[in-house]
């Protein structure tokens, strides 16, 4: 029985010893709605305003972006795109007696932005200087290409991202097909056994492609998303050989370097937007704020006075969110992103995650998911709140983007933070005081 008695004191001493070092701040981390509802509410005045995004990294993302769009309120952005091709397989080569038939460039769809009744133009440049695997590629590495456009069609194509293509009577993914000029074929065709060898060998011959694409001025034009590395996508070569009719493919493997590049054109966007982005009108911010990825516009956030809320009392964050509200939903082409991110943006201008980021925590608990129903996007930024409540602002604050901003173009508009709107851009908090 004393056994006994001396086993329980010891699990209630444990117990009590690990409940003590608890750390005050990981306090209300999963607490659920039913937890808060004693706690005391406030929503903390924010200042934010839109501006130039720096560049970012565009080497060997999971897709690529090629077209135009003309956007009433962003202006124009164009985007393109620039890719080595491996051999297929070893010991290539082409016999001497064969004969061009056609060359075709395939890339595969993987989505698209902005409106696909719109038509582009597309455009293929030889590569004039190699992609190497060790050079940073960003959005804004200039393309260095031969001047000669390799595409024989030079009519607008609609793209078809949703419709299956027959390729010698079978169905196949969709995707986008370009004819080539004969001359570019030939060149493909006449290469000896050593420059086929192996990779390396050809793309010392042949350093890849530059794929761009424009809309018409009067439309709205659109961005395809394509995917380099998938099995449809590459460069197939058809000719003859003693009648016999054949084909090779030159493939974008995942080691072959491919990079994408954006430009805009912002002198078309809206007064109001060019006023904050452009001209650096802060004061703006509080009306309306913007998103748009392809390296385009970031938003700004401080919580300066945050901690002054709190100052001298010794309180507990239950729940801290961050709550953005589209308001450009009526838009028929221009779809929000389907989830944002935060960056913290330290004194010397670099970035890093939050400590509530889903990286160290989860999507679930983070949030920066779109909800269609309230058409709002909500950050769990608990941790972070607390911290700056105990330790005052260290940082510069904070940076919200669209994820994924080098492989898509879905942009926002959101409410911006002057409390008279019922949906401004808002720090709800919820917290106990001790």
């Amino acid at each position: 029985m004393m056994k006994h008695y001396f086993i329980i004191c010891i699990i209630v001493l444990a117990i009590f010893s690990c409940s003590c070092k608890k750390d005050i701040s990981s306090i209300g981390l999963n607490l659920q709605d039913e937890d808060i509802l004693n706690a005391e509410f406030v929503t903390a005045p924010l200042s934010a305003h839109s501006t130039l995004e720096d560049s970012i990294n565009t080497k060997n993302l999971l897709n690529n972006v090629v077209g135009t769009i003309n956007d009433p309120v962003f202006g124009q952005t164009q985007a393109g795109f620039c890719t080595q091709f491996a051999v297929s397989g070893s010991n290539s080569f082409f016999p001497k007696q064969a004969v061009l038939d056609s060359v075709v460039l395939t890339l595969q769809y993987s989505g698209y932005f902005g409106d696909t009744l719109s038509p582009l133009k597309f455009h293929a440049y030889e590569l004039s200087q190699p992609l190497t695997a060790t050079h940073y590629y960003s959005n804004d590495d200039n393309p260095a290409i031969f001047s000669a456009d390799l595409v024989t069609d030079n009519n607008y194509l609609y793209p078809q991202p949703n419709t299956s293509v027959y390729v010698d009577t079978t169905s196949k993914a969709a995707h986008l097909r370009l004819h080539l000029e004969r001359s570019f074929g030939n060149k493909l065709l006449k290469m000896n056994r050593s420059q086929l060898a192996n990779t390396s060998a050809f793309q010392n011959e042949f350093y890849g492609l530059c794929v761009q694409a424009e809309a018409r001025p009067s439309r709205t034009g659109n961005l395809c998303y394509v995917s380099l590395t998938s099995a449809m996508s590459g460069i197939t070569v058809y000719y003859t050989v003693d009648r016999v009719h054949k084909k090779y493919t030159f493939p974008i493997s995942k080691d072959c370097v491919r990079y994408n590049f954006y430009t805009h054109d912002y002198t078309t966007a809206s007064s109001n937007f060019q006023r904050q982005v452009i001209q650096g009108d802060t004061t703006m911010g509080r009306d309306e704020l913007y998103l748009q990825p392809t390296a385009g516009v970031k938003t700004h956030v401080s919580l300066a006075e945050v901690p002054n809320i709190f100052k001298d009392r010794n309180v507990v964050i239950n729940r801290a969110e961050l709550v953005l509200t589209n308001v450009s939903t009526d838009e028929d082409y221009f779809y929000q992103p389907y989830n944002l991110s935060l960056q913290v943006v330290d004194k010397d201008g670099t970035t890093y995650y939050t400590p509530d980021d889903a990286s160290m925590t989860s999507s679930g608990y983070f949030g920066g998911i779109y909800d269609e129903k309230t058409k709002e996007y909500r950050f769990r930024i608990t941790n972070y709140v607390q911290y700056i409540i105990k330790n005052g602002i260290k940082d510069d604050g904070l940076n919200v983007v669209v994820n994924g901003a080098g492989v898509r173009g879905n942009r926002l508009v959101f409410r911006g933070t002057d409390n008279i709107y019922s949906d401004n851009f808002r720090l709800e908090i919820y917290y106990t005081e001790l």
